[in-house]
């Protein structure tokens, strides 16, 4: 009898505390209280809102297969890095990749400089590295290359094509109407050197670097535009051949007394240059701004390291640099200035450029 009244006693004793905590508006249920205890651990970790799969996009030029495989030792780096899934995506034009990020289908992208001032203004990209790119047969960290490049005027020497002067009346390969050193440099250089490509020369767009030197290279075309390293690329592809520097170095400026002679001592039908833009910033890698900032951080970090990682470099010839704080930018999309200026002289709306 004593030990059921004890048993009764505490029965109400645990009823009475259930109703004061009740009436406080205190909550009884554990599971809430673990609930948002779980909450404030996740609140605590800076990679709580990182994306589960980051997305990096590629245009996929003439071989989208190919984009993808080169692409493999970055992808498989940037997944130990940053410690989530990376997928590399190609797209059917500059202009796709960035109708991706715009959608957010795509979180990161390297498409060109060019691209990049479009993709700032449409979609939101903030660039975190510039690109360095070794054409090396055994690629090493080199701090002496540059984070810029040019684009190159050329011919196939015995076309009749010796200066911008003859480019008048010809057959003309840009690339596409967003690549900068496809299309955008080059008019911009025939522009301030008297010569209207829209009303003064047949021009076409080829669809890749590749196509628009391989086209000049097969008297398809009179001449073009592309990148000055696809020129040295190709003709080390043995697909053409090209009367480069005698000291292979690209991204040096070089004299109309230069390139002249240069010129004077190339092969009859070797493809051959004869004029080049002012220097253009290099490729950044861009990533949308709307991401969290500890995760764009952390790839920007994971990409200036990469000068770090000779195996990596072997493999794709590349690392990333970030020239802000020695030229004197708050920002590295300052760096791209230069661009924003050639879409003035063209006279660009960057919102109507397919």
């Amino acid at each position: 009898m004593k030990l059921s009244n004890q048993i009764y006693t505490l029965f109400v004793l645990l009823a009475v505390i259930s109703v004061v905590i009740t009436g406080c508006g205190g909550s009884a249920q554990p599971s809430g209280a673990e609930s948002s205890i779980a909450e404030a651990a996740q609140s605590d970790d800076p990679r709580a809102d990182w994306p589960e799969k980051f997305i990096v996009g590629y245009f996929g030029g003439d071989d989208p297969a190919e984009v993808l495989e080169r692409n493999v030792p970055f992808e498989a780096y940037l997944e130990e890095r940053l410690g989530v899934d990376v997928e590399i995506f190609t797209g059917t034009s500059y202009n796709a990749v960035i109708e991706g990020m715009r959608a957010k289908r795509v979180d990161a992208m390297e498409v060109g400089p060019f691209s990049y001032i479009l993709a700032a203004e449409e979609a939101g990209a903030e660039a975190l590295g510039v690109g360095v790119y070794s054409r090396e047969e055994n690629p090493v960290y080199d701090p002496d290359l540059p984070a810029h490049y040019y684009s190159i005027i050329f011919t196939k020497k015995g076309s009749g094509i010796v200066t911008l002067d003859d480019l008048k009346g010809i057959g003309f390969n840009f690339v596409d109407p967003a690549s900068t050193s496809g299309h955008l440099a080059p008019k911009t250089l025939l522009l301030k050197n008297g010569l209207d490509p829209d009303n003064e020369m047949d021009t076409v767009f080829a669809g890749s670097h590749p196509t628009s030197v391989i086209s000049v290279w097969n008297d398809k075309a009179e001449a073009g535009a592309t990148y000055e390293n696809n020129l040295y690329n190709l003709a080390k592809e043995d697909q053409i051949e090209f009367c480069g520097f005698p000291d292979g170095k690209t991204g040096i400026p070089r004299t109309k007394e230069e390139l002249a002679k240069l010129y004077d001592e190339c092969p009859e039908g070797h493809i051959a240059m004869i004029a080049m833009s002012d220097p253009i910033p290099s490729t950044p890698f861009a990533i949308r701004g709307d991401l969290p900032e500890s995760f764009k951080a952390a790839v920007k970090e994971a990409l200036l390291d990469i000068q770090n990682n000779p195996d990596l470099i072997s493999q794709t010839a590349r690392w990333y640099v970030d020239p802000s704080d020695e030229l004197g930018f708050d920002h590295l999309d300052h760096y791209y200035n230069s661009l924003r200026d050639i879409a003035k002289l063209l006279d660009l709306d960057l919102h109507e450029m397919k």
